[in-house]
């Protein structure tokens, strides 16, 4: 199967997961990334607001002693801005919730990111949105790590890859944290 047909079958599922079952679910995951050495570790955390039925991390936004990070996306660009209780977010184009863009706004160094999943396999690929945002990102990556969110019906066998595809190295779900 190809990454559209892979994408359509997943978010139709994601889709008609029940509110409760959402934030179970988050739950746990909030707590298996807490809990983690990666994210103990990690000073500058990457995350994201939560769309149409993907995990909610908002409780990590709480978590005194670190600095996190929202994404903000205008175009072809993202950017990470320095979270506040006093950020306003807004809604973008695609649903989305997320921090007016800033022009000229330096790259923000971060140690983790918590980047949101359609689909994922255990080779570290990752299946997105399609929009590639975190692709273009984290292109030259060479210090963020970089682990994925999702639930575990979300997994694949192999999924399809490009070049230019941006890898995974850590994966949490309901199920712990795995690194890849």
């Amino acid at each position: 199967m190809n990454k559209t047909t892979i994408r359509s079958q997943i978010l139709e599922k994601r889709k008609s997961l029940n509110p409760n079952l959402i934030a179970e679910l988050s739950k746990k995951i909030v707590k298996h990334i807490i809990h983690s050495d990666l994210y103990q570790q990690a000073q500058h955390v990457a995350l994201y607001q939560p769309f149409n039925g993907e995990v909610d991390l908002t409780a990590l936004l709480s978590v005194k002693n670190k600095q996190h990070y929202l994404p903000s996306i205008r175009d072809k660009q993202m950017q990470f801005q320095l979270y506040n209780d006093a950020m306003l977010l807004d809604k973008h184009k695609y649903g989305l919730t997320q921090p007016n863009f800033i022009e000229q706004l330096p790259t923000a160094q971060l140690d983790l990111c918590l980047m949101p999943l359609v689909g994922f396999d255990l080779c570290g690929n990752r299946l997105g949105m399609g929009g590639g945002f975190y692709d273009r990102y984290f292109e030259n990556n060479k210090t963020t790590q970089l682990a994925g969110i999702g639930y575990q019906f979300q997994q694949q066998n192999r999924l399809p890859a490009h070049s230019w595809d941006v890898k995974i190295n850590h994966l949490f779900t309901e199920h712990g944290h795995h690194k890849l």
